[in-house]
């Protein structure tokens, strides 16, 4: 009946090292360089602020056209 208790006890300690392997490497994601946090934004499909900006910009000029055109 030992060998469950060791189990136990290895298997909780190898959660708690997950967990804080997990919070370190998270603490870490703000220190990563623009360009870098650029690059992952992409890779998952996100759009900078720059590029959300641009295109609010484009869709109000649009709106402004078809108001005038509505006239």
């Amino acid at each position: 009946m030992a060998a469950p208790d060791n189990t136990s006890f290895a298997l909780r300690q190898l959660v708690e090292e997950l967990g804080a392997q997990i919070r370190a490497s998270a603490g870490k994601l703000g220190d990563l360089p623009q360009e870098t946090g650029d690059r992952i934004a992409r890779e998952l499909g996100l759009v900078t602020r720059e590029e959300f900006a641009a295109l609010e910009l484009r869709v109000a000029q649009v709106e402004h056209r078809l108001k005038l055109l509505e006239r």
